[in-house]
């Protein structure tokens, strides 16, 4: 079983570069997209703020405001943006306590 990525500032995640990040979600929206919904999340660490794309979802239990994420995928790019693609995730404990 392959060691886990190291963790990359968002403002260094790359095009069509595995990632692992770690941040804050800062916005989020559901947009359509070709007939089904798309969920997208900005996260934001210190270095800069990367797009999280969920297709088919209009929320995910726990993906809110302020909370901390971490999440895993390829970068590639979504209605301009750069973004990781229905990404693995997990929550990580807030650092300011509860959100």
């Amino acid at each position: 079983m392959p060691d886990r990525l190291p963790i990359t500032p968002i403002g260094n995640v790359a095009f069509r570069a595995p990632a692992r990040v770690q941040g804050r979600v800062r916005s989020m929206r559901v947009t359509p997209f070709v007939d089904q919904p798309a969920l997208e999340v900005v996260l934001v660490d210190e270095t800069g703020g990367l797009l999280l794309v969920f297709f088919g979802r209009r929320q995910i239990p726990g993906i809110e405001l302020s909370a901390q994420l971490e999440a895993t995928g390829v970068a590639g790019m979504h209605r301009g943006y750069l973004a990781l693609v229905n990404p693995l995730y997990e929550h990580l404990p807030s650092i300011h306590g509860s959100h």
